[in-house]
């Protein structure tokens, strides 16, 4: 039996542990309506696969619409987003801690 799209959105809202109620919340689309579309009262919308493929970034188009392994994608920008921000807080804090330091030494030359 093929397994469809419905079926691998339904499989991968459950592989992350996230609920209906809680991925409609935090993609703002209409419970209701998702809950039509994922029981087969309605077709399955581009805004809500759309809003899947948004809201989790790692999540693989390709898997969700034909199958193709892996669930996951490994090369998101997320990724690069992620680094450029930690070397962006790298930095921040040695220029804090250079900050600090310098109070510091003012504070001994005042006492």
């Amino acid at each position: 039996m093929e397994t469809t799209i419905i079926q691998r959105f339904n499989s991968y809202l459950k592989s992350k542990r996230v609920s209906i109620t809680a991925f409609c919340k935090g993609s703002g689309l209409k419970q209701t309506t998702v809950n039509y579309q994922l029981n087969g009262s309605s077709t399955l919308s581009v805004d809500t696969i759309s809003a899947l493929i948004n809201t989790f970034p790692s999540l693989s188009a390709e898997w969700l619409l034909r199958g193709i392994e892996p669930m996951e994608r490994t090369d998101t920008s997320s990724d690069s987003e992620l680094k450029a921000v930690c070397i962006d807080q790298a930095k921040e804090i040695y220029r804090l801690k250079q900050k600090i330091a310098e109070f510091e030494r003012e504070k001994k030359e005042r006492a």
